[in-house]
């Protein structure tokens, strides 16, 4: 018999929705802590507090980011798999083609930017100048604003479409909640680092979806 807090899923098989409330309290604090740290008004409060230490917020920014997200992963991993349907045919072709489409648009939208600035190493040569690198609008960035994001996006339907069970349900859904939010986050400090010039570049160019030219 199911316990209180349980449910059925289509299969028949009950399950407690606990720790997917738990799952998706995780991802939420993740994604809020990300988002907090990476303002800029924090960014430059800690280095008129530290100013010899700033130089490397990006790169220990970069590390809790990536041992936060391992830690929830390996929570996730260890919950029980309900899987809401069975992916096959079609939908299997379909889930790998996002799945490498949004690959390689990511890895194609990562050589337009700077690693090392990205990664935070620069900074760490090089302080606060490692910021001084000028509006990007070559390459993907020529069709999008955000191709990176949409890699990241093109992917995740892939993976949920391979894999559609409650725990991925969860990741997926809380990560492109994060990229549209952290989009409209990410173009609020462009606004404020590029001024004008990004103002000219949203009006000529979408934010997500390749849009221009079609009827």
């Amino acid at each position: 018999m199911a316990s209180p807090a349980g449910c059925i899923s289509a299969s028949g098989k009950p399950f407690d929705v606990a720790p997917m409330v738990l799952l998706i309290f995780f991802w939420t604090i993740y994604f809020t802590l990300h988002s907090l740290l990476a303002t800029t008004w924090l960014k430059e409060s800690v280095a008129r507090q530290y100013p010899t230490a700033a130089r490397f917020y990006r790169l220990a920014y970069n590390q809790m980011s990536v041992w936060g997200f391992l830690l929830i992963i390996r929570y996730q991993s260890q919950l029980p798999e309900i899987w809401l349907f069975r992916p096959s045919g079609l939908v299997v072709v379909l889930a790998w083609a996002l799945l490498g489409t949004g690959v390689v648009v990511a890895v194609a939208a990562l050589r337009g930017y700077d690693l090392g600035e990205f990664a935070g190493w620069a900074y760490v040569r090089a302080g606060a100048q490692a910021a001084d690198v000028p509006l990007h609008t070559a390459g993907l960035n020529r069709l999008v604003r955000h191709p990176l994001y949409l890699g990241l996006l093109l992917g995740l339907l892939g993976f949920w479409l391979l894999s559609p069970t409650g725990t991925c349900t969860v990741f997926v859904g809380c990560n492109v909640a994060y990229l549209l939010v952290g989009t409209r986050l990410e173009e609020r400090k462009l606004i404020q680092r590029f001024g004008a010039a990004y103002a000219r570049y949203q009006a000529r160019v979408p934010q997500l979806l390749p849009t221009k030219g079609l009827p």
